[in-house]
């Protein structure tokens, strides 16, 4: 069988009168075919001028999920309180640590950009939904569906995490809806300065994400960036204008918070632009955290979307021309920064992903699963049942 084999090749090459010869890299590269994997190797140059060679494996393929995670959380150890906390609502909520004391020692790295870490401790009026921004304005996080559980000992604690969401089709019918992701990757960050090859960096993400994701936010660290569109509400039930914006509201362990020099204001329309004329103003009128009462991401095919863990800052390398913001030391979560993260804080609370005889679907039943299902992904056909 084998002679067999050998002689029906060495015909076939020798009737199509090519021969066979080796590739060389550059050629495998503009190469493409049916394999599943892709394997890129490439030297990343980093902030401070020195290089990281990263190699990232790529899974050809098309990933839909509808779940639920009760809790997850990510990095628990002992991180040193950041100092130069300059940022924020009263100008003490959010630490650059560009003054952290010598006596950190390999520390210093490692600071947390709140003080309190974490932004756990402050007075509970620090944690109540903006009457500027949110329809349900000055209610307490510790009063939303779901409760609030801050805890300055994490790097990223999120419950009742949905991926996807259900949605009510009437006469006791219900769709699952899908978040999906495709070409997933593994990625792995290499430091060679020392002659030795280092593992100090490693995440998980893909080149692109769309659909609905939920979660109560407790505390994260991360590049958390949405386009956020604001309906304030004179009493909660007026409409006076609308407030258009980006805000950068991660760090390290934090609930997030408004930073006049990290935010772009687009546009104010209506009687709300009577109080917020400027970055500071809206800030001003929106001291109290952001992150938690925007339970509700449209993920909007994003290239940005990740998860990190590493032993220094790094600079990953980019993702379909996409390049993301610096990753810092600790467990990381990338969401935002191509514009792809939609936050209506109107539509801010929890989506609904569970059916009604799931022991959550009172918690979350009431709340309204939103946009446009015609617009919303959908399983593949594969998995129809006609």
């Amino acid at each position: 069988m084998i002679k067999t084999i050998v002689t029906t090749l060495a015909l076939v090459a020798s009737a199509s009168g090519y021969a066979m010869k080796m590739m060389d890299e550059a050629a495998l590269s503009d190469t493409y075919g049916q394999a599943i994997f892709e394997v890129n190797d490439q030297s990343v140059t980093q902030a401070d001028g020195s290089s990281l060679d990263m190699l990232r494996l790529t899974i050809g393929a098309r990933i839909e999920i509808n779940a639920n995670i009760d809790e997850l959380s990510l990095g628990r150890y002992w991180r040193p309180e950041g100092t130069n906390c300059t940022g924020g609502a009263g100008g003490d909520k959010i630490c650059y640590n560009n003054v952290v004391p010598v006596s950190y020692n390999d520390n210093i790295n490692w600071a947390c950009t709140a003080k309190p870490c974490g932004s756990v401790g402050l007075a509970e009026s620090n944690y109540k939904s903006s009457a500027l921004t949110h329809e349900t304005a000055g209610l307490s996080f510790f009063d939303y569906p779901g409760g609030f559980q801050p805890d300055g000992g994490v790097d990223i604690k999120l419950r009742d995490l949905t991926m996807g969401q259900i949605r009510d089709k009437g006469n006791g019918v219900y769709e699952m809806l899908p978040f999906v992701q495709e070409n997933p990757y593994f990625e792995f960050a290499f430091d060679e300065s020392s002659g030795v090859r280092k593992l100090v960096g490693f995440r998980l993400g893909a080149e692109e994400s769309f659909g609905y994701q939920g979660n109560i936010i407790d505390v994260v660290s991360g590049f958390i960036r949405p386009s956020i569109v604001a309906e304030p509400k004179l009493g909660g039930v007026i409409p006076v204008g609308e407030i258009k914006l980006d805000a950068f509201l991660g760090g390290v362990r934090t609930i997030g918070w408004l930073d006049a020099n990290n935010l772009n204001l687009y546009s104010v329309s209506g009687l709300a632009s009577i109080l917020v004329t400027d970055p500071d103003s809206l800030v001003n009128e929106s001291k109290e955290a952001q992150l938690f009462p925007v339970q509700s991401n449209y993920i909007e095919h994003s290239k940005a979307f990740f998860f990190s863990v590493g032993t220094r800052s790094i600079q990953w390398s980019s993702v379909q021309g996409f390049s993301p913001e610096v990753t810092q030391p600790g467990f990381w979560i990338n969401l935002g920064g191509d514009d792809s993260l939609k936050a209506t804080t109107q539509q801010g609370q929890h989506p609904n992903n569970y059916f009604p005889s799931h022991p959550k679907f009172q918690l979350y039943g009431g709340n309204t699963n939103y946009g446009n299902v015609n617009t919303l992904p959908s399983w593949s056909q594969t998995y129809t049942s006609n």
